[in-house]
């Protein structure tokens, strides 16, 4: 007689529903893409404390705080 299935449960995974650039703590936007918009940025929590630049569409973090309406780049 055949065992039955387990069940596999499935684990709930937060929804990821800002990105980068709906940070406040992102800073010093730069490098335009072909279509004019730009791509990059730095984060005092990412790349050893902003030295390095991530992408404005990166997944929000845990120290993500979001920008108020009228503050951009």
């Amino acid at each position: 007689m055949p065992r039955p299935k387990k069940r596999r449960q499935q684990t709930l995974q937060p929804a990821i529903v800002y990105q980068c650039k709906d940070c406040a703590n992102s800073y010093d936007w730069h490098s335009k893409a072909l279509d004019g918009h730009l791509i990059l940025c730095r984060c005092k929590y990412k790349q050893q404390g902003g030295r390095y630049c991530i992408f404005l569409k990166d997944p929000q973090c845990e120290h993500f705080i979001k920008r108020s309406a009228g503050q951009e780049g």
